[in-house]
């Protein structure tokens, strides 16, 4: 697989700490079907790679969001003081029950619900200070400005060649005026934003027919494939 980067002026320029800015005029990469293969796995195995456990997460902080209104203070301190309660009380019942606890495996399974149960709170009350906390930075309007980074990369050209075994262009595709924000929040969430200015793609035989297989066109009446019904 061959890469070549045309008129490579790619500017890496930190404007202030939370943002980083890339730009490369042009991009191509010449490539099999078998390179084209690897790019896609890479592309969806790790560049769009979903954290399951991320996104339950924030599913829950959501749901915390729309259960209770944490911008009263007060109705905020209740809920946390509710949540400390019974993870005091779960905390009391494992001391006891290890006291009088035998060998037994009925008590060692009894010890292990409980001990199971003090995880899930404790992660209950970490999730709802964290709740808390977004809710008052939403309230003041604060999310954009404290973010954690601000990513922008740009293109004027992308282009991705397909080429046969003994390689002969297949097709091209073109994608131009590319402009792609990552947003990563200190909450944890993101924002993603991709603005194409242009696709095309062509088709690399010799003998094509038409040489355009996909076209963006301001006049559609003149292209010679428009059929009039």
């Amino acid at each position: 697989m061959g890469i070549s980067i045309g008129a490579l002026q790619s500017g890496l320029r930190l404007y202030s700490q939370d943002l980083i800015r890339i730009h490369i005029p042009r991009f191509t990469v010449l490539a099999s079907d078998t390179h084209f293969q690897s790019i896609a796995q890479i592309v969806s195995e790790l560049l769009l790679f979903s954290d399951a456990a991320h996104k339950t997460r924030l599913e829950r902080l959501e749901s915390l969001l729309i259960k209770y209104d944490f911008t009263d203070l007060y109705s905020a301190a209740t809920v946390v003081e509710n949540l400390q309660h019974r993870l005091r009380d779960a905390l009391e019942t494992e001391r006891h029950t290890r006291l009088n606890a035998g060998e037994s495996a009925s008590s060692n399974a009894d010890l292990l619900n409980i001990r199971a149960r003090i995880f899930v709170l404790a992660e209950e009350l970490h999730l709802l200070f964290d709740a808390i906390r977004l809710a008052q930075d939403q309230s003041e309007g604060k999310n954009d400005r404290k973010s954690a980074l601000l990513l922008h990369a740009s293109s004027s050209v992308l282009s991705w060649n397909m080429l046969a075994g003994d390689n002969e262009l297949i097709s091209k595709l073109e994608v131009q005026d590319t402009n792609f924000f990552w947003l990563s929040r200190q909450d944890g969430s993101t924002v993603n934003n991709l603005k194409i200015g242009n696709l095309e793609a062509f088709d690399g035989s010799q003998h094509a027919q038409w040489a355009e297989i996909l076209s963006k066109h301001d006049e559609p009446p003149n292209h010679p494939l428009l059929k009039v019904l």
